[in-house]
């Protein structure tokens, strides 16, 4: 498990790092952009392009980070009204079934990858190889496909469930939180007169 935890650090920063760089980049560009139609009437004829490219990267290495943290749209109907034990079945049915589908998109998009890199298909603008921009999709998908198999690795280890390697499922206490706060008589919540004499006690 020490192993898989470092290997997990490893990858969590290679996704922050291109996901952190890529949005400062694309904010870069089109910034100047803005500036150079505004105060030198012309435009940087490759920023939609280069921010199409960034828009790919962060969108694929987003999913494989998304998935890190648990943070992708779930329907937790079922999930929510089953035992312990079904939750933990539930957990290791969809993980392992996510990942076996992330891998066999990541070759389906390698395989069309690979086929535009024989074509030699490039971008209208930079002429840029567009081989080199789409491989963020199986990579992207090839990286999610392990954050699933991570995730069923830890609910087959450990007796908690767990949403992710990193995030655990728990709901946060906001129900009782929110009675405690309407029960509670603050001064601001009291009726006008009864503040008015509390006001007349203190003077």
């Amino acid at each position: 498990m020490k192993l898989l935890r470092m290997f997990n650090i490893g990858l969590k920063k290679i996704e922050e790092w291109i996901i952190a760089y890529s949005i400062i980049l694309m904010a870069m560009i089109l910034i100047l952009n803005v500036l150079a139609r505004n105060l030198l009437n012309t435009s940087i004829n490759f920023t939609e392009e280069v921010s199409q490219f960034l828009t790919i990267f962060v969108t694929f290495f987003g999913t494989s980070y998304a998935a890190r943290k648990a943070q992708h749209i779930r329907m937790s109907l079922l999930y929510d009204i089953s035992s312990e034990k079904g939750r933990k079945v539930i957990i290791l049915v969809t993980s392992i079934g996510t990942a076996l589908l992330m891998f066999y998109l990541t070759y389906l998009s390698y395989k069309y990858v690979a086929r535009v890199a024989v074509l030699n298909r490039v971008s209208p603008i930079l002429q840029f190889p567009l081989y080199i921009v789409w491989s963020a999709v199986p990579i992207g998908c090839f990286l999610t496909g392990i954050q699933y198999t991570l995730t069923f690795i830890k609910n087959l280890t450990v007796k908690e469930t767990w949403l992710s390697f990193e995030s655990k499922f728990e709901y946060e206490d906001v129900p009782n939180s929110n009675k405690e706060s309407k029960g509670a008589k603050t001064e601001e919540n009291l009726p006008v007169r009864e503040r008015q004499d509390l006001e007349r006690g203190d003077a």
